[in-house]
C-alpha cells in the first residue's frame, strides 16, 4: 500500500483471527456398517465419510489406490491430435521444445516430457521461463525465437491455456502447438494443435484435478499405448513409465493438487519411487532437505521441504536451475545443484519474512484488516517471487482472502489465495475489467493490474466483492475429526491411519482433540517452537512438539486442550510416536464422567 520500506522498524505484534474448535459430525451407523464389511478398526472407519466414501466398495478402492485404477488417457479431448502430432514430429526428426513454468508443476512436467521424448527417439529441447523476464506463460516473444531456432512443435507445459497470441504467432511462422495445462478455461481458447487440460472434458471427468504433470503423466501413457499398436516396440524395449512416477508425485503434490481420485493412485506409487532413490537429483534434494535413508519421504516432505527448494529457484533466480537438477544423472553433480538451491530457498524465507513482517506493521498502523472481508495490499518494495506464499500466509493469518501484489513501473504483478468456501477465480472473473489478466483457480489465483485500478480493486474486496457469500464463512473455525484421550495413543491407531496416506489437499492429516491435559518439561526451540511431555492420569507419557503456538513454557502451567496430528519422529536411527501441536487453549471444564469419549481402535 505505500513505497517506502519500513523493513528495519519492529515487527508489532497483531493478533491473528480467532479459530473455534468445531467435531466433525459422524454417522454411527455408516462407520459401523464400514468396520464391519471391510474388516477395519473403527476408527478409521469414521474417517473415511468425513472424506466424501460412503460406501464399503469406493473404500476399497481408496484405500487400495493404484496405477490398474488410472483411466484411459485417450478418452482425453484432443489426446489423439496430440498424439499424432507428436508422432510424426518423431518419425521427421523434427525439432521439439518443451516450454515449461517456472514453479514445481511446470518444472516436473518439463522433466518428465523431455526424459520420455528423449527415451523414444526425439530431438527435444526445453525453456523453462524467467518470472521476471518473461511473465507466465509462453510469450510472443519466446515463440519467435524458438521458431528463429528451428522449432516447428512447441509443448507447453502447465501454461498455454490463454496464450492465444503467442500460439496464433506461432501457426503464422509454422510452429505447432500442443497445450498440456490444467487451469482454468478463457473465454476464447487459443488455435492450438492441441489442447489438453481436464477442464474440457466436463465436470464429473475422472482427469478434472490432474496437475499439469499428471496430464503430461496420461500424454506418455498415450504415445506408448500407440507406439505398442503401431508394434515399435517389437525389436526394442518398451519403456517403463514407473520411474517418471516420482515427478509426478512431487509436482502433483507441491501444486497443491486434491490427493484423491486419479491423483491418489499417481502420488501413493510415485512417493514409492521416490523412496528408492533413483533420481539422482531428488537423492540430492532429500539429503540437503534432512530426510536421511532411514527415513520414507511423506507427501508432506514433498510439499514442504521439496517443493520450496525448487520453487525458489524460480521465484528469486533462474527455474532452469530447478529443471536442470531434475533431469541431472550424476550425484555430484547434482548434490552441488541441489545445494545451490537450498542456499536460495533460504534466501527465499528471508524475503518471504520480510515482506510478511511488513504486512503485519501495515494491519497494525491501519487497524482495521479484520474489519474487511478481504485484503488487497501492494508494494514497490515486495519481491514478485514471494507474493504467492506470503498471500498464503496473509490468508491463514487474518482468515481472509487475500491478494499480495509486487508493483514496479506502474504495473501491479500479484498472487491471491482464499479460505474455505470462497472461489477465489469466481471473485475475480466479476472485476476482471479492473485488472490486466488473470488465471488460476477456486483456491489461487495471478494477476496483473494497472497501479491507478488497485485502490479501486482494494475497495471492492474490502466487502463489495463478497456480498454473496454467507457471514459464518469469516467466523473462523478448525475442523477437528475426532476426539482421543492419551490412553489412545499406541502404534496401533498410528498404523491405522497410515491407511489414509498420502495427506494433503483433499486429504487432509486427520486431526485430533485431548481435553485436559498437562504439559511437563516445557522448553523452547527455534522458530517460535515448543517441545513437551504430555501427561493424563495414569496414561502413558506423550512426547509433543508444535511450531508458533502464540505461548511461552510459562504460560503452560495448568490444565490444557490440544489439537494435534499423530506422526512419527526418527531421531538417531530411533522413531517414537510424537504429537504434532496446531493449537492449544486453556482446557474447557471437566466433562461429565458417563461422557467421556470412548475410542475404539
Amino acid at each position: 500500500m505505500r513505497a517506502e520500506s519500513r523493513f528495519t522498524t519492529p515487527v508489532p505484534a497483531v493478533a491473528r483471527a480467532e479459530r473455534q474448535w468445531r467435531l466433525r459430525e459422524s454417522d454411527a451407523g455408516l462407520t459401523q456398517s464400514l468396520a464391519k464389511a471391510l474388516d477395519l478398526p473403527p476408527l478409521l472407519a469414521a474417517l473415511l465419510p468425513q472424506r466424501g466414501i460412503h460406501s464399503a466398495t469406493a473404500a476399497s478402492t481408496w484405500l487400495n489406490a493404484s496405477l490398474r485404477d488410472l483411466p484411459d488417457p485417450r478418452q482425453m479431448v484432443d489426446m489423439e491430435l496430440a498424439t499424432n502430432r507428436i508422432l510424426a514430429a518423431l518419425e521427421a526428426q523434427e525439432s521439439i521444445w518443451v516450454h515449461g513454468d517456472y514453479d514445481v508443476d511446470g518444472c516436473t512436467s518439463t522433466a518428465l516430457l523431455v526424459e520420455f521424448l528423449t527415451e523414444i527417439g526425439g530431438k527435444v529441447e526445453w525453456y523453462a521461463p524467467h518470472r521476471e523476464r518473461d511473465g507466465y506463460g509462453i510469450q510472443t516473444a519466446t515463440m519467435e525465437r524458438l521458431a528463429a531456432q528451428g522449432a516447428t512443435l512447441v509443448i507447453t507445459c502447465d501454461n498455454g491455456t490463454s496464450a492465444n497470441e503467442a500460439i496464433a504467432r506461432g501457426r503464422e511462422l509454422g510452429v505447432d502447438t500442443v497445450v498440456v495445462d490444467h487451469h482454468k478455461l478463457p473465454d476464447e481458447l487459443p488455435a492450438a494443435t492441441a489442447l489438453l487440460n481436464p477442464q474440457r472434458d466436463g465436470a464429473e471427468n475422472p482427469y478434472l484435478e490432474l496437475a499439469a504433470v499428471g496430464v503430461a503423466f496420461m500424454l506418455c501413457i498415450a504415445i506408448r499405448s500407440r507406439l505398442r499398436d503401431l508394434g515399435r516396440f517389437t525389436s526394442r524395449p518398451e519403456p517403463d513409465l514407473r520411474p517418471y512416477l516420482d515427478l509426478v508425485a512431487l509436482g502433483t503434490v507441491a501444486d497443491l493438487a486434491p490427493l484423491k481420485g486419479v491423483n491418489r493412485a499417481l502420488v501413493r506409487s510415485g512417493l514409492k519411487v521416490i523412496n528408492r532413490r533413483l533420481r539422482p537429483g531428488l537423492r540430492a534434494l532429500l539429503e540437503v532437505a534432512g530426510i536421511s535413508t532411514d527415513k520414507q519421504a511423506q507427501a508432506s516432505d514433498l510439499g514442504f521441504r521439496l517443493g520450496p527448494r525448487i520453487n525458489a529457484a524460480g521465484r528469486l533466480d533462474e527455474a532452469s536451475r530447478a529443471v536442470e537438477l531434475l533431469l541431472c544423472r550424476d550425484h555430484q553433480e547434482a548434490l552441488t545443484r541441489a545445494r545451490d538451491l537450498d542456499r536460495c530457498n533460504r534466501k527465499r524465507q528471508e524475503v518471504q519474512k520480510e515482506t510478511f513482517d511488513d504486512i503485519l506493521r501495515m494491519a497494525h498502523e491501519q487497524g482495521d484488516f479484520m474489519e474487511r472481508r478481504g485484503l488487497v495490499l501492494w508494494s514497490d518494495q515486495w519481491h514478485p517471487g514471494v507474493v504467492g506464499v506470503v498471500a498464503s500466509k496473509v490468508a491463514q493469518y487474518f482468515h481472509r482472502p487475500a491478494l499480495i501484489i509486487a508493483v514496479k513501473d506502474q504495473l501491479g504483478t500479484g498472487s491471491g489465495r482464499t479460505i474455505r468456501g470462497i472461489d477465489l477465480f469466481a471473485v475475480l472473473n466479476r472485476h476482471r475489467s479492473m485488472l490486466e489478466r488473470f488465471g488460476g483457480h477456486r483456491a489461487a489465483a495471478g494477476l496483473s493490474i494497472k497501479v491507478e485500478r488497485l485502490p479501486e480493486l482494494q475497495q471492492a474486496f474490502s466487502g463489495p466483492a463478497f456480498t454473496e457469500c454467507d457471514d459464518a464463512l469469516w467466523e473462523g473455525s478448525t475442523l477437528v475429526d475426532g476426539e482421543l484421550r492419551l490412553a489412545d495413543i499406541s502404534w496401533h491407531l498410528r498404523d491405522s491411519l497410515r491407511r489414509l496416506e498420502p495427506f494433503g489437499i483433499g486429504n487432509r492429516e486427520p486431526l485430533f482433540m485431548c481435553r485436559r491435559v498437562q504439559a511437563v518439561g516445557v522448553r523452547s526451540l527455534a522458530k517460535e517452537g515448543l517441545r513437551m511431555s504430555l501427561i493424563d492420569g495414569d496414561a502413558p507419557r506423550q512426547q509433543a512438539v508444535g511450531f508458533g503456538l502464540g505461548w511461552r513454557p510459562d504460560d503452560l502451567n495448568g490444565p490444557i486442550d490440544i489439537l494435534f496430528h499423530l506422526q512419527e519422529n526418527t531421531w538417531a536411527g530411533r522413531t517414537s510416536l510424537q504429537l504434532f501441536l496446531k493449537d492449544i487453549r486453556p482446557a474447557a471444564p471437566p466433562l461429565d464422567p458417563q461422557s467421556e469419549p470412548q475410542v475404539e481402535q
